[in-house]
Order: structure tokens, then sequence, then C-alpha cells
């Protein structure tokens, strides 16, 4: 009795089931989006990679620094706050992992248009996001709803 990744606190009476391939797809997606977009604004906000005008001309920033922080916190965090979720098989993981999918496509689009250029690594995150999106399964329905027992009650 282990959790789904073969490590970590076992709950008595609850057997994980395996995580299937797909579901290792996954959550490979959410920590490659997570651990890259962490790492890229870390990078941007120390100054490790070298600014260049152009990133900036076209938007409201006056440096690379701010950009850092939401890649950081809003694109990295909520992908490894998703793959976190569903490691621990928590109730909404999917659409934790949906929404950071979302958020990466969102980031990417936004990015293309703000700089006005284009880099290989766009394309590379735009598919990992539309991925997480498509390949992240829809939440099950609960079978003892209350509105299911309201509707038997009808």
């Amino acid at each position: 009795m282990s959790n789904p990744v073969g490590g970590g606190v076992a709950v008595p009476g609850i057997r994980w089931p395996r995580m299937s391939t797909a579901g290792k797809f996954v959550l490979g997606l959410l920590l490659f989006n997570g651990l890259s977009a962490a790492g890229g604004g870390i990078a941007l906000m120390t100054g490790t990679i070298p600014e260049q005008p152009s990133w900036i001309e076209h938007t409201d920033f006056d440096s690379l620094y701010f950009p850092g922080v939401i890649l950081l916190a809003v694109v990295g965090g909520s992908s490894l706050f998703a793959a976190s979720a569903m490691i621990k098989r928590s109730v909404g993981w999917q659409s934790a992992g949906i929404l950071s999918g979302v958020i990466m496509v969102v980031w990417i689009v936004a990015e293309i248009a703000s700089i006005r250029g284009f880099h290989f690594l766009q394309v590379l995150y735009l598919v990992t996001g539309a991925a997480v999106i498509w390949c992240t399964p829809p939440t099950p329905q609960l079978r003892n709803s209350t509105a299911g027992r309201d509707a038997e009650n009808l």
C-alpha cells in the first residue's frame, strides 16, 4: 500500500491503483513545464539570461524581472502545484492540470505577441501546454453526490 508513484506514506485501508502510462506522461509534462518555467523565471530575475531590449520594447515592463516573477510563480507554480496534486491524487487534480496547460498556452501566445519575435522553444512549450490540456483525463463524477441522492428522492 503505497502512493501512486511507489513511494511516500502508505494510507491504511487505501490501495492506490498503479499510474497508467498516460498518467505518467501527463505527470512528466507537468514536471517538465513546471521545472523549466521556474528555472526560466529565476534566470530572467537574476539576469542569467542576457536581456534583449527587443523583448520588452513593446511592453510596459522596464526589465525582465517582473516577467520572470510571473513565469516562476504563475506558469511554473501552476504546473508544479498540478503535479503535486496529481501525485497525491487530490480531488480536482485534473482541473489543476488543465488550468496549468491553459496558463502555459496563454503565456506563450502572449509572449510571442509582446516580443514580436519567435523562438523554437515557444513551439515546444506551446505543444507541451496543449498536450497537458488534451491528455489530462476528465474529472470523474462522484457516485454518492448530494445531487444524485436528491434526484433519487424526487
